[in-house]
């Protein structure tokens, strides 16, 4: 892929922002230009650079270009996905320092004890609190004030910390001039921060997950980056910094990263199921980047127009603007997800279900939030709409595990369970010890006597949680795929029993096809020095030579092999050996899933038992038709006498 293919497309879909990404014509591209291309691709919902689809066999393309070579192909995908990587990454480990440091100030939020007429910019007390700073200043609800014109006076209103020292003047006749110190706010409930550090625990960990495994799909990196955005933006504390002038950093940085995360998830649902090559959800698609940079212009500007410049009016109406943007953005990925369930069918449908669900359920509360901003109710409970964000990664942990909406190529097997129980059991234990240490004196024997009961009672019921947690986990998210895993095995066992090849050829397949939900599926046997399909479900199955490289493969290992990765004739996704006396008799060769997801192992083993089983009967069954031929043939009376003596030791050697 030529660098100058790739700038006259960019170029052509996006002239505005050619300055940015096109190097001079007289000069060679730099690296520079390859890694802000790439970082385009991850930071922005990744559809001007992403693949569409599988490239065509033997023909490799870029969405909109063509004659793309297969390595530059394979070397630019390689390159989004690290990119993407890195730059989840890197949102994944600002958020967690973030994270960190608010759970080490947990006290440090301060509070003047004043609230603010919310269309009046900070000139008139809506409310004051009875004991606080403000009260015993005097001030009172309905006055009107004036604060300091300065960055860290108009920070510190919004977020204050212990000890900030506010400076207002009270336009009464011969106002005097207020100091106000904020005092220290009451901690929060220990359940609702418990909650709070789960909801970012639970977004990030989402995040990196996908942007790992899937980081080469453009829908799966939208994604996580929208889970990185989010878990970013909820985990960072605004009275973290000290300075206040330097507290205005995350308050850009919040509004931008929900900006970027509204952005993210309205690529999202425009890029999953992939869309048709014309239509709405295309042509958004496109104007995606677009969109998000308006989002987090409108962010920056209302910000600098509150702290920075002061201008109340101006902040209002850009504030109302970027709620309106916010919401519409919202909506319209709610739309997106509806149009995409309404036509879709089948598992696909289940799928875009649970999407739907997820995602209205999630931003329903935040929808709520905005508005109530925008339109000045300022009650207090509203802001507990915002845990319906809560939602988000439990149903979207739920739906990539369950229905592999995503294929992440992760399963949760015992190993991940016991894991995971295990650091339940250890936060029990550090969240009983710290309850612990607020009710008893620290080191009497009644601390101590408590503390070693605590963790003998853990410790003796872990074996029994590691149980029940497996099972609930194995029934909830596998037991369908159990089911036809057994179903699979069952018949493996039953193959030696079927009388006629034909039969077992027959039935072998469609059990695999049926159970596993394959696309088609194919038996394939040696003949000669050749191996052809004794029956097939593939549109076209021809032969293929013993030296084919899938074929050598499964000759020298003994192993399941991708027929893609090998170059080889074959069609299918996987190719399953019959071994028999160390030789390869056939294969089973299964085409993708129905539900396009991966192989996962326990289906992968089940397969190759399958084919094992089926090929060994296989040959059972042609040592059967000669041994009969044979029988048949030594029992002619016109045979010569040496010629049946001949036939009958050999069958006596059976």
């Amino acid at each position: 892929m030529s660098p100058r293919r790739n700038r006259t497309f960019f170029m052509r879909s996006y002239p505005h922002l050619t300055a940015l990404f096109t190097p001079t014509p007289a000069v060679s591209v730099p690296r520079p230009y390859i890694v802000i291309r790439a970082g385009a691709a991850a930071v922005l919902p990744a559809h001007i650079f992403a693949l569409r689809g599988a490239p065509p066999p033997g023909q490799p393309t870029f969405w909109g270009q063509r004659n793309c070579p297969y390595e530059e192909h394979r070397l630019q995908v390689k390159r989004m996905r690290t990119v993407s990587q890195v730059f989840v990454g890197l949102l994944i480990a600002i958020a967690l320092a973030f994270t960190v440091a608010s759970l080490a100030n947990i006290a440090d939020a301060g509070d003047f004890g004043f609230s603010l007429q919310p269309g009046r910019a900070g000139d008139r007390i809506a409310s004051v609190t009875p004991g606080s700073p403000a009260a015993k200043a005097g001030l009172r609800p309905g006055d009107s004030i004036d604060i300091q014109r300065t960055l860290a006076a108009r920070v510190m209103v919004v977020a204050p910390r212990p000890g900030d020292r506010l400076i207002v003047h009270l336009n009464r006749p011969d106002g005097p001039l207020v100091a106000l110190t904020a005092t220290a706010s009451p901690p929060a409930p220990i359940g609702l921060l418990v909650i709070v550090t789960l909801t970012r625990f639970a977004f990030l960990l989402i995040a990196g997950i996908v942007a790992w495994r899937r980081g080469n799909d453009p829908a799966a990196r939208a994604l996580a980056l929208f889970l990185a955005a989010y878990g970013a933006g909820i985990g960072i504390d605004l009275h973290v910094v000290p300075d206040p002038n330097l507290r205005f950093v995350p308050f850009v940085l919040v509004e931008s990263l929900f900006a970027l995360g509204a952005a993210s998830a309205l690529a999202f649902a425009c890029s999953f199921p992939p869309p048709p090559p014309a239509g709405v959800r295309e042509r958004l698609a496109r104007a995606t980047p677009a969109i998000g940079a308006i989002g987090v212009l409108l962010a920056f500007a209302h910000l600098f127009s509150a702290f920075i410049f002061g201008n109340p009016g101006i902040a209002r109406l850009l504030l109302i603007t970027y709620v309106v943007w916010y919401a519409a953005v919202l909506l319209v990925a709610l739309g997106a997800f509806i149009a995409s369930y309404r036509t879709a069918s089948g598992a696909e449908r289940v799928r875009m279900w649970w999407i739907l669900m997820t995602f209205g359920i999630g931003f329903s509360g935040v929808i709520v939030i905005l508005i109530s901003g925008a339109v000045g109710f300022s009650q207090q409970w509203a802001g507990y709409f915002g845990f319906t964000t809560l939602f988000i990664p439990v149903g979207l942990g739920y739906t990539i595990l369950r229905h592999r909406i995503l294929d992440i190529g992760f399963v949760v097997n015992r190993a991940v369970v016991y894991t995971g129980v295990s650091f339940v059991v250890v936060g029990l234990f550090i969240t009983f010890e710290w309850l612990l240490g607020h009710l008893v004196d620290r080191g009497s024997s009644t601390s101590v006597t408590l503390q070693l009961g605590g963790a003998l009672v853990l410790g003796l019921s872990v074996r029994f949680i590691h149980s029940r947690v497996d099972r609930y986990v194995d029934d909830v998210f596998f037991r369908e795929r159990h089911a036809a895993e057994a179903a699979v095995r069952r018949f493996a066992r039953e193959t030696a029993l079927i009388t006629t090849p034909g039969e077992l050829v027959r039935k072998t397949v469609e059990i695999a096809q049926s159970r596993m939900r394959l696309s088609a599926c194919a038996f394939y046997a040696r003949q000669g020095e050749a191996y052809v399909a004794m029956h097939s479900t593939f549109a076209g199955a021809t032969a293929v030579d013993e030296n084919d490289y899938a074929i050598l493969e499964m000759r020298t290992w003994h192993t399941a092999v991708d027929p893609h990765d090998q170059n080889s004739a074959l069609a299918g996704e996987l190719a399953f050996p019959m071994m028999v006396r160390g030789e390869l008799a056939g294969f089973l060769l299964c085409g993708e899933k129905e539900t396009r997801e991966a192989f996962a192992p326990d289906e992968r083993d089940a397969l190759g038992v399958l084919a094992r089983d089926a090929g060994i009967a296989l040959d059972s069954l042609r040592v059967r038709i000669v041994e009969r031929e044979l029988t048949s043939l030594a029992a002619e009376a016109d045979l010569p006498n040496d010629l049946r003596a001949r036939l009958s030791a050999l069958l006596d050697r059976r």
